[in-house]
């Protein structure tokens, strides 16, 4: 009897082990959830409207440019009555609006990266009701920005704050807009993305004026054809 008693020990320990190794995972595989870990290794391309529309309307931004914010809902409102166009993001926070406007840049670039594609654009929407604009900063901490249902408002504050990625993606948009000589928000440049051709609008514009300048991208692509013939 105490031999058997003895002998049964290390079966009881090892599945004892297993349980409470299988326990640990679970609760981890919850936090991680929990917390937003990032699905792609760096920030994606973030695009609003239809992925696959031919063109594409880029707007050179910054979250504390009062201009941009003005335009925010207007660009909702033309890309949503365009099937045929879509509106992709790029950061230009400038020098005038000081470390305000970075800081922003990487908080939204965060809570898309953590909370995905329309997390982003909930996050602009949100900096752009909550910023003071022209360089003062948001008027709310961060947890008040309403994002708290879908991220860690602690997750992400350690995203903005120690993210070398997130630091570098906002540098190197930076950086390609000042080598184009842009250097005022917003800026906007329409694509197409059948030809690859770009050009710069000389503002946003309205329904017929963007419906021009996609046809008339459309029709360069027509005489790229004629003239390789």
């Amino acid at each position: 009897m105490i031999r058997r008693t003895l002998s049964g020990r290390p079966a009881a320990l090892a599945l004892a082990m297993i349980a409470a190794a299988l326990f640990c995972f679970w609760h981890l595989f919850g936090w991680l959830a929990a917390t937003g870990t990032p699905a792609t290794p760096e920030p994606p391309i973030f695009v609003y409207g239809n992925a696959k529309a031919r063109f594409t309307l880029i707007e050179y931004a910054d979250l504390e440019c009062p201009y941009c914010k003005d335009a925010f809902p207007q660009l909702k409102q033309l890309v949503g009555r365009q099937d045929s166009l879509n509106w992709q993001w790029h950061h230009l926070p400038l020098a005038m609006h000081g470390e305000a406007a970075v800081h922003e840049a990487r908080l939204v670039t965060c809570a898309g990266w953590l909370g995905g594609n329309a997390m982003f654009w909930q996050a602009v929407g949100a900096v752009y009701r909550h910023s003071r604009g022209n360089g003062d900063g948001l008027a709310v901490p961060i947890d008040h920005l309403g994002l708290q249902s879908a991220l860690s408002s602690q997750h992400l504050q350690d995203c903005i704050q120690d993210n070398a990625t997130v630091r570098r993606v906002v540098a190197e948009q930076t950086a390609a807009a000042a080598r184009k000589r842009i250097d005022a928000t917003p800026t906007f440049e329409l694509r197409d993305n059948s030809s690859g051709r770009v050009i710069r609008l000389p503002s946003l514009l309205d329904d017929a004026g963007m419906l021009s300048a996609m046809d008339w991208l459309a029709s360069q692509e027509g005489a790229d054809a004629q003239q390789s013939q």
